[in-house]
Order: structure tokens, then sequence, then C-alpha cells
């Protein structure tokens, strides 16, 4: 039920008289190395006065790009990057926990010249220390 939910409020605004969106694009690294996978959610900061839909983009050693199908972009002005880490992928293990979940940094994203924002994030490695 939670995935319905969530797939509600990223595909709110996605109509091509919403909100314009704008491709972002940039590196994740975690304790100063790239990231082996995660999720990065793009969302408007309320606290700033920014409202509307959420981006999204998958991220995969160390990168993540809006610009792929199932991702969706970011909106302009003030937003909260919310990250969650996961180790590399082990098939030989049916469950892996993630490295550290809802790391949430604010950034500003600020669109120039019609080219993908580039936004990269460090998370700390005392973030997934439990």
């Amino acid at each position: 039920m939670a995935a319905v939910g969530w797939a509600a409020v990223v595909a709110a605004g996605c109509g091509p008289n919403g909100p314009q969106r704008f491709h972002v694009e940039g590196s994740v690294t975690y304790a100063g190395k790239p990231l082996p996978r995660g999720v990065i959610r793009f969302e408007p900061d309320g606290s700033k006065g920014n409202a509307g839909p959420v981006g999204l983009a998958e991220i995969a050693d160390g990168r993540y790009t809006t610009d792929q199908p199932g991702t969706k972009g970011s909106l302009r002005g003030p937003i909260v990057a919310v990250i969650t880490g996961y180790p590399v992928l082990d098939s030989t293990k049916e469950l892996q926990l993630p490295l550290f979940s809802e790391y949430r940094i604010e950034a500003v994203l600020e669109p120039k010249d019609g080219g993908p924002v580039k936004l990269d994030f460090d998370v700390p490695e005392t973030r997934g220390k439990r």
C-alpha cells in the first residue's frame, strides 16, 4: 500500500501543464568512496516556500542522472536531497540492509544554460553507524 502512495506522490504534477522539471546529475560518495547503489529523491523544500512534485533517480557506482527511464527531474529552487545507500549487490544474500537511510541535505537547484544541473553529495561515514 505504501508503494501505491509513493507512486502517487512521484506522479503528481507530471502532466504537460505541470511544473517544469530540470535534469539533474552528479555523484554520491559515502565515506569518501563512490556509493555502490542507492536512491536519491529531490523534495521541494517547503520550509523555504518551494512546493510541487518530487524528483527521483537511482544511484549506481556513485553516479545518478534523471535522464533515464523511470526517473523524474527536480523543480528549481530550494530542495532537500534525500539519499538512501546500499552495499554492493550480493546475490548470495536474501536480504541486504541499507548502509544508511534518509540522509537529508539541503541544496538549491539553479538551472542555467539548459544543460543538466550538476549536484554532488558526500554522505559522511558516521551516517551509517548504528
